[in-house]
């Protein structure tokens, strides 16, 4: 029997750099927009912690196309020494995610008066849209980072999906407001996800064709995110759902 092909860095660098790009596509417009309003006197200077988000999301998406370009040069040196930085950027990423949501919650909040189940229906989707980056960014991360010394080909495949389901929000930008990506008919939350697997989909493909099977790191991450993305389907929009929010976010 032949022996597999070994995988080539290649991979790593196009996903990272097909990350990157939908990122720019989907924020650019409304950032170079919304700073045009600023300046304008239109809107007010958007809150720190929304700065510190774009931040370390930019640089997220950066570090992990510098990160897949050095290991495909055999720099490994470097590509340790920067790994140092992807740590206190995921803090920065999972602290100021779940800021941002906060905040708009509370916002919403305040204009809430004439319309508390509208406001609690749109609360309860944003949490659950946020969910799959909520659960799996930390433990996707904390799995690369625990096995980045003893076995680099699960590293790799973990810094994908980590940054994966990241890429929520950018998606709703490309569906819901410039329609970029059309949504098929899918309820908000399923063609987020669509598109999700969309993006790790040339990732999975080059791992059947080089390994005939994807890496067991896949599998267990695809197996994973598809209990979730079948248990947010049946949850969207379910009454014990949205009570649920209500008594979280303390309106009861």
């Amino acid at each position: 029997m032949r022996n597999p092909i070994k995988p080539s860095g290649n991979i790593y660098i196009v996903t990272a750099f097909i990350f990157l790009i939908t990122s720019i596509v989907a924020f650019a417009p409304t950032s170079i927009n919304l700073i045009s309003k600023i300046e304008t006197g239109q809107l007010p200077m958007p809150p720190l912690i929304l700065h510190i988000h774009a931040a370390s999301m930019s640089l997220w998406l950066l570090l992990l196309c510098v990160q897949s370009i050095l290991i495909k040069s055999k720099n490994y040196t470097l590509h340790k020494k920067l790994g140092i930085a992807s740590m206190v950027l995921a803090t920065c990423i999972l602290i100021s995610m779940f800021g941002i949501d906060i905040a708009n919650i509370e916002g919403r909040l305040g204009l809430s008066n004439s319309n508390t189940q509208k406001f609690l229906i749109n609360s309860s989707g944003l949490l659950l849209i946020h969910g799959v980056s909520y659960l799996f960014f930390p433990l996707f991360y904390v799995w690369a980072i625990l096995s980045r010394r003893k076995d680099r080909e699960t590293h790799k495949r973990m810094m994908i999906l980590a940054t994966a389901v990241l890429m929520i929000p950018g998606l709703g930008r490309l569906i819901m407001f410039s329609k970029v990506l059309p949504d098929f008919g899918l309820i908000p939350i399923d063609a987020r996800h669509l598109y999700m697997l969309v993006l790790i989909t040339p990732a999975i493909i080059y791992d059947v064709y080089t390994r005939r099977l994807p890496h067991r790191s896949y599998l267990i991450g695809l197996g994973l995110l598809a209990l979730w993305i079948v248990s947010a389907h049946f949850i969207w929009g379910t009454t014990w759902w949205i009570e649920f929010v209500k008594k979280l976010i303390g309106l009861t």
